[in-house]
């Protein structure tokens, strides 16, 4: 009789991890898209620039963002990177816009952005990174593409 109790027990304790094991699924990284891109500062050795994201959240669960990393190419170069912080809890199949920080050195592609704009062309644009969850446990890659206006890369940040 013990041996069927312990069976039992252990049969219930193997049917609750299932349970478990199916309401928490694995988790999808975010959907990140460029939206704008301001400049904030210009310098010979470094630029800085604040970039606009559309952040989309394909889960069926909020979404509890800690932290960011990015990596910013325009037609086919990369120009800028960053990441920090970034305390968000993006809503189940929701979106939010940030605004955040990235710091270039390659000031050539900035040079080249008034003529790109004047083409009137969409630019091509690349964004990958990492997003992390709220604890650090979980870490998720990103990479998404695009086109853009390039009229919406050529304001100046407000002071």
């Amino acid at each position: 009789m013990p041996g069927k109790v312990l069976l039992a027990a252990a049969f219930l304790i193997l049917a609750m991890f299932a349970g478990c094991a199916s309401v928490t699924k694995p988790w999808i990284a975010p959907e990140v898209a460029l939206s704008g891109l301001r400049v904030k500062e210009l310098g010979l050795a470094r630029q800085s620039f604040i970039v606009t994201l559309d952040i989309r959240n394909p889960n069926d669960r909020a979404l509890p963002l800690s932290a960011m990393t990015y990596r910013l190419s325009l037609e086919g170069t990369e120009f800028a990177t960053g990441g920090g912080v970034l305390e968000r809890q993006i809503p189940a199949f929701g979106e939010e816009t940030v605004d955040v920080e990235v710091v270039s050195e390659l000031f050539g592609l900035l040079q080249r952005l008034p003529a790109l704009a004047m083409k009137g062309e969409p630019l091509a644009w690349r964004i990958a990174g990492t997003a992390t969850l709220t604890g650090g446990l979980v870490t998720l890659p990103y990479w998404y593409s695009g086109e853009i206006d390039p009229r919406q890369l050529i304001a100046v940040a407000p002071r």
